[in-house]
């Protein structure tokens, strides 16, 4: 339980403050704990911090495969999973933590956070896929469309972070003007 809350703790605080400002003594404290107890679960913060990745790799998987369900919605369901990036990213701290961690990892474990990242995004172009896979092939086959979804969250997702709101507004309402028209040609 109590590895759980520290857990808890530490996500807030690389989310608000990312990985270099966060120290072992402010999660410690935000817990209710002394600092060495947190070595009692964690080797160091480096562990504490890649702890973190699989926890959020599985929470944003399985949001992928409530909102990309397939059928006759499908392309509503790939708008509200892209209009929901920001909204998302304002509300929850698991989702500042997330996107933080997958465009700006830590320097010296970079490797050990972006390995498993790239497994995920497998993952989501899978779930993209599955979720494209009942259209009628027009010009386009579900497989490419998939691929051009993933480019959208890319793209949104550097946008939010390093160009900030209104960028990412003007980005998010190109590629919704975008769909729209490749809505009416994948019927």
């Amino acid at each position: 339980m109590t590895a759980i809350k520290i857990q808890k703790a530490a996500l807030e605080r690389f989310a608000k403050q990312g990985f270099s400002a966060t120290s072992m003594n402010e999660i410690a404290t935000d817990v209710g704990i002394k600092k060495p107890s947190i070595y009692a679960h964690f080797k160091n913060k480096d562990d504490l911090y890649l702890s973190l990745i699989p926890i959020m790799i599985e929470h944003e998987l399985n949001y992928a495969k409530q909102i990309l369900t397939g059928g006759e919605g499908v392309f509503q369901q790939f708008n509200l999973y892209l209009t929901s990036i920001d909204q998302r990213f304002d509300q929850s701290f698991d989702v500042q933590f997330w996107m933080n961690a997958l465009l700006n990892p830590p320097k010296h474990i970079y490797d050990e956070v972006i390995e498993p990242m790239h497994l995920f995004m497998e993952h989501l172009e899978q779930i993209f896929i599955a979720a494209l896979k009942d259209l009628s092939e027009n010009q386009l086959d579900h497989v490419t469309l998939a691929r051009m979804y993933m480019s959208f969250v890319d793209a949104l997702q550097s946008e939010l972070i390093f160009g900030g709101k209104q960028k990412y507004q003007l980005r998010l309402t190109a590629i919704l003007r975008v769909l729209d028209v490749l809505k009416s040609t994948c019927k």
